[in-house]
């Protein structure tokens, strides 16, 4: 079964999670993995779910089998032997596969005892290509522990941090201190069981940038897109941060410049000579009539010509403080691009840069500094 992670803000699937279900009395994973345990077929258990995945995936169109695919993985498998003695890698081999299109999920929920050797297999894996990820994180008695000697690219918060948190400010507080660390340690943070509409509003409030869940889709036995009734939902719930939370705050719509503008039947060969006549000019905004096609940025026409990148897109009534958030939980080559602003009817007003905002942003909280 597959169950797909989704970029709240762009709602594209950025990955699946890949689920396990038993036959009978065995179809929920908690029971069929504690009998394997109870019966010492730990390791033979999930080396065979691995297989019935990647089968899976290997027939799949080659776009959807280059996004990553979580794979939960126990202690007792991690540390034994066998996973690191090349059969793993063999095994992605015949499915065509290979290690960098896996995120290997080590549960929070499961003891670790031995640190250092955590620490020693989670390098290994990321030697050979895997991503890892700390899954259930919150639900365990070691987590802070865990998340240093595991290192993680993915930090996935348990769906206990994340059930009514519309509620309860306290999970709130720690939610929004996650997102704030998860930033700093460059790792991404995604939400998971999230199921109500609410839940999902106040953890976009928060800054959380990406989720899975019931709400998102059901696990399917093929990977799925979320469908368009939620990608509906989710552009209006993008559209509730456009509220200020604090009457102090200003609003995107307050700094945003329009650039240069070109119709995007433009050639690549003339938005390059565009960059050199205009030395000045960072990126250049792509249209088709008022809509937004694309940003081409100087700073990829070097190696890849007149490249179109994919810009955060936002509405101009957003708070600038969310707009700080939501900027900063972007990859690391695209943290410090401009940022596109439309209306609410989607045409284009213009882009805020980076030094834009961090101007105004330091000016408003100076503001509220006592002198």
């Amino acid at each position: 079964m597959f169950q797909p992670i989704v970029d709240l803000l762009r709602g594209e699937v950025i990955g699946h999670e890949v689920l396990s279900r038993g036959p009978g009395e065995f179809r929920e994973p908690h029971v069929l993995f504690t009998q394997a345990r109870l019966e010492g077929y730990t390791w033979e258990l999930e080396r065979a779910c691995w297989t019935s995945a990647l089968r899976c995936i290997a027939t799949l169109p080659e776009a959807q089998r280059s996004a990553p695919f979580f794979f939960n993985v126990s202690p007792d498998v991690l540390s034994d032997p066998r996973f690191g003695d090349g059969s793993t890698e063999e095994l992605l081999a015949r499915y065509g596969l290979n290690p960098k299109n896996l995120v290997l999920e080590i549960t929070e929920k499961a003891a670790f005892e031995d640190n250092a050797l955590l620490q020693r297999l989670t390098r290994q894996c990321s030697a050979l290509g895997f991503g890892i990820a700390l899954d259930d994180f919150g639900a365990g008695h070691s987590g802070l522990v865990t998340l240093v000697n595991s290192a993680p690219q993915f930090i996935k918060l348990d769906q206990a941090l994340v059930r009514d948190i519309h509620r309860h400010s306290y999970q709130q507080h720690l939610v929004k201190s996650l997102v704030a660390f998860a930033a700093s340690v460059n790792a991404t943070l995604i939400a998971e069981g999230v199921e109500t509409w609410d839940e999902l509003a106040v953890l976009l409030r928060l800054g959380i940038r990406h989720a899975q869940g019931y709400l998102v889709a059901r696990p399917s036995p093929v990977p799925v897109q979320p469908s368009v009734e939620f990608e509906a939902r989710r552009h209006e719930a993008m559209r509730a941060l456009d509220f200020r939370e604090d009457e102090d705050d200003d609003t995107v719509g307050s700094i945003v410049i329009r650039r240069v503008c070109v119709e995007r039947a433009m050639t690549a060969e003339e938005l390059e000579r565009l960059f050199q006549q205009k030395a000045d000019v960072d990126h250049i905004a792509l249209l088709h009539g008022e809509r937004l096609e694309a940003l081409v940025l100087r700073r990829l026409t070097a190696t890849k010509g007149a490249a179109q990148a994919a810009p955060l897109i936002v509405e101009d009534r957003m708070a600038l403080t969310t707009l700080a958030r939501l900027a900063m939980e972007r990859p690391p080559e695209a943290l410090y691009d401009p940022v596109a602003v439309t209306d609410a009817q989607q045409r284009f007003l213009g882009t805020v840069t980076i030094q834009q905002l961090i101007r105004r942003v330091t000016e408003l909280l100076e503001r509220h500094t006592p002198a």
